[in-house]
């Protein structure tokens, strides 16, 4: 019987072992992008506001982010502080209620990058693309195959911008399997040069265009309008994209619009 009973388990824990290889299923993922703008419509300093305010528009923010169970969820212009006075530390009242890993590049004046996941990522590492500007780039280890996790913002600055495209466009070709989410800057055209690459794009890809440069539309009187779809995820080429949506949040909404979507990763 103990014999028995142990050629059972080790026939258990082979069958789970097995059940993760990623030549078995398809893995989905619920991911999205957030360029949140310093907690301050784009401008430095975190939420201006103070007391009771600062604690209900926290809040607002966490309830938010907790609504969309996002498995990754990438980061740009974060704020070490929620609030100008900081006296709440956004990762801690954002992100470590809902998620155990939280993976941040270095602080920098305007830039600040990060990931935050259910997920262990491996290999952490951040790569400057041009300027101060900068990818974080973690491994998704699934089975024997890795996955690249990717945040990044490229410059709107001229002297920066094509560099940094160049920069991103490289190191994205090295992966077999990649996620790469942030704010891009780039014009409809520089978006859909990485389909051209047989990359997938979630703005501009199958289900069309979704305006995030939210203020600029709003000071037009429109919803969406060319080279305002800044911000993107693009996956390689065996990686599906569905389900994409650019919501209005109450938010960020003078400055940045999320980009979300479901992917499927097909090994």
């Amino acid at each position: 019987m103990k014999y028995f009973l142990t050629a059972l388990a080790a026939l258990f824990f082979c069958s789970i072992a097995f059940a993760q290889l990623p030549d078995n299923l398809p893995l989905k993922l619920r991911v999205g992008t957030y360029n949140v703008g310093h907690f301050n419509q784009g401008s430095l300093g975190g939420f201006q506001r103070t007391g009771q305010q600062v604690t209900a528009e926290m809040l607002r923010w966490k309830k938010w982010i907790g609504e969309q169970s996002l498995d990754i969820l990438a980061l740009n212009e974060w704020n070490k502080h929620f609030d100008k006075d900081s006296t709440l530390n956004a990762e801690e009242v954002l992100l470590k209620p809902y998620y155990r890993n939280v993976y941040f590049g270095a602080e920098k004046r305007w830039i600040y990058n990060g990931i935050a996941t259910h997920y262990k990522l491996q290999n952490i590492r951040q790569k400057v693309s041009s300027g101060e500007y900068y990818m974080v780039i973690g491994d998704l280890k699934v089975g024997r195959k890795n996955i690249a996790v990717i945040s990044v913002h490229i410059p709107w600055q001229k002297d920066w911008h094509k560099q940094a495209l160049e920069a991103l466009t490289k190191e994205l070709e090295k992966h077999a399997y990649f996620i790469c989410m942030g704010d891009m800057n780039s014009t409809d055209a520089e978006q859909l040069a990485f389909r051209s690459k047989g990359f997938n794009i979630a703005n501009g890809g199958h289900m069309g265009w979704f305006g995030t440069a939210a203020a600029a539309n709003m000071i037009a009187g429109r919803t969406a309008g060319p080279n305002t779809n800044i911000d993107n995820i693009i996956t390689s080429g065996n990686i599906s994209i569905m389900k994409v949506s650019a919501p209005h949040t109450g938010l960020n909404d003078l400055d940045h619009l999320p980009v979300m979507a479901d992917l499927v990763v097909n090994w």
